[in-house]
């Protein structure tokens, strides 16, 4: 503790040197989730988790356009058997940026235009609600991982690209993996682009590439070389409505077993509207191309999974309070009735509660 307090004042007296502007973040989530299906077994049949997720950080503003973040967080899965599942996630983020254009590299924003349907906003909340074995459409394997078969959690690491001028859009890639004797390597590749100043019914194009392999290491036994995920999804996407054409391309084993490749399209619309002022609702519908052609089905590895059945129909509920001093309370209700392949009706009904508390504080500050 010595010795970081004294790291501490040596970086105050040298930033006071050299005139640049330093901050304090600190954010704090508790998370409650509960999650519970019937028949479909791509991602956790049943969950109740608990989590806290601490986060502290330093902002270094070196100008209007270079900045740099350096901190830490640690997560911790609360139950009796701590310390197991605590994990710690180091937080270093480089920047340049103007009103035009922003360049990210180490941790990322992780604020991706993605409905659903292209990416899990529940990954955002936790990992362990998406760890299911079936989840990433790989053969049972005899790799080892040391914090389990699903990778995308909260922190994303990698490089950003941003623009803001003619519409929005960002690609980024985010690295979860190195290739090693225990396992190939991972990583995931993201591209949107909204004409954001037509509101509501904003035009919108979303892609996303995920990529599990790797040639570095002799294959473990069992594991093909490469297996990848291609998905996509054009039309109007906002805050309050959705209508997409999606498309993916999965590719169990690129390098042998071709029989094996899924190719899938869907359609998917949702609107979200408030009540009274009370709560949001938001109702939506999906439906694949399994019901033109039985060998398509439509699989985006990180979406939420039930977006892999021939027919979804959600109803969300959603209620957010804002309090002083960056104090956010936020309840959800995810509700959803679907059709498997069989015909065989199936639901899913997840509640969550998360409730963050951010405190940012101006170091130093020039004139």
């Amino acid at each position: 503790m010595k010795y970081i307090l004294q790291l501490f004042f040596i970086t105050i007296i040298s930033v006071n040197t050299y005139a640049i502007d330093v901050d304090f973040k600190l954010f704090n989530r508790g998370l409650a989730y509960n999650a519970e299906n019937t028949y479909w077994n791509e991602t956790q049949v049943t969950l109740t988790y608990f989590e806290n997720l601490t986060e502290a950080s330093f902002g270094f503003h070196f100008n209007d356009f270079i900045s740099l973040r350096v901190g830490g967080a640690v997560l911790i899965p609360f139950s009796l058997e701590l310390p197991d599942g605590i994990r710690f996630f180091p937080f270093v983020q480089s920047q340049i940026s103007n009103e035009y254009v922003s360049l990210t590299m180490g941790t990322l924003d992780s604020d991706h235009n993605f409905p659903a349907v292209l990416f899990d906003p529940m990954i955002k909340l936790t990992p362990y609600v998406r760890a299911s074995v079936n989840n990433l459409r790989m053969p049972n394997l005899n790799e080892t991982y040391e914090y389990g078969k699903f990778t995308h959690g909260f922190y994303e690491y990698g490089l950003s690209f941003k623009w803001f001028k003619g519409g929005t859009g960002e690609l980024f890639m985010n690295w979860q993996l190195l290739h090693t004797e225990n396992h190939r390597e991972r990583f995931d590749v993201g591209l949107t682009y909204a004409l954001d100043f037509i509101k509501t019914f904003t035009p919108y194009i979303g892609a996303r590439y995920w990529h599990n392999g790797g040639h570095e290491y002799p294959l473990v036994d069992g594991s093909p070389a490469i297996t990848e995920n291609y998905s996509g999804g054009i039309g109007i996407h906002s805050d309050m409505v959705s209508i997409l054409y999606l498309a993916s391309y999965n590719i169990v084993d690129r390098d042998i077993d071709l029989s094996k490749n899924e190719f899938g399209q869907a359609f998917y619309a949702r609107v979200r509207f408030s009540v009274f002022g009370l709560f949001d609702l938001e109702p939506s519908v999906f439906v694949s191309s399994y019901y033109i052609d039985k060998n398509q089905r439509y699989i985006s590895v990180e979406a939420d999974p039930f977006f892999r059945v021939p027919f979804y129909f959600g109803l969300n509920i959603f209620r957010d309070w804002e309090f002083a001093n960056g104090i956010e309370l936020s309840l959800m209700f995810i509700n959803g009735v679907f059709l498997t392949e069989d015909n065989s009706v199936g639901i899913r009904y997840d509640q969550g509660i998360n409730f963050d508390f951010t405190y940012k504080l101006d170091i130093t500050k020039k004139d």
